[in-house]
């Protein structure tokens, strides 16, 4: 077993490293604003307001009663409802390239995606998950989350495939939903 200074310098350097990508990810360019707030939410560990910048990797959560709304650089724009938890794991527009990723974890409560200029783009990938499936978005609007004991997808414009490892549909009709069974 090595001696304790050797292990004291090895813990430091980890630590070293893991500030510096936090203070990396500060000085990143915002991916969008908060544009609503309905009774108290977070972001991140602070208190959401509107105007509010929104960077990549954050939290967003509601309470009881809470709203919350995101309108990204494109102008997409995402809605959680009461007692919502997502977070922001990956976006990027460059219209310049004309290329897109959105992926977002909404891993309690429900969430509305209404995609824009992200959804023009020739080479795109918006992807929805939560912990009873996920939802491929293709020039859409479409409303997620917890309904009648169950996890249901209804799509208010466009597309999207919600998918689970127990199977997949693909909703094409506005005013079409489906429901997965919330499993415990």
């Amino acid at each position: 077993m090595p001696p304790l200074p050797h292990l004291v310098r090895f813990l430091a350097i980890p630590s070293f490293v893991f500030l510096g990508a936090t203070f990396d990810a500060r000085a990143a360019e915002s991916v969008g604003s908060i544009t609503n707030v309905v009774n108290p939410a977070q972001i991140g560990s602070g208190t959401a307001a509107v105007g509010t910048p929104v960077y990549m990797n954050q939290r967003l959560r509601t309470g009881p009663d809470g709203r919350l709304q995101v309108t990204f650089r494109d102008q997409s724009v995402l809605t959680l409802g009461e007692n919502a938890n997502v977070s922001i794991d990956r976006y990027v527009y460059d219209p310049s390239k004309s290329t897109g990723e959105l992926a977002l974890n909404a891993s309690r409560g429900a969430v509305r995606f209404v995609g824009a200029k992200i959804e023009k783009l020739s080479k795109k990938k918006i992807i929805v998950s939560s912990p009873q499936g996920a939802m491929a978005v293709m020039g859409t609007d479409f409303w997620a989350g917890p309904i009648d004991g169950q996890y249901g997808v209804l799509l208010l414009k466009g597309k999207v495939r919600v998918s689970n490892r127990y199977g997949a549909v693909t909703l094409s009709r506005p005013g079409y939903g489906t429901d997965i069974p919330i499993r415990r």
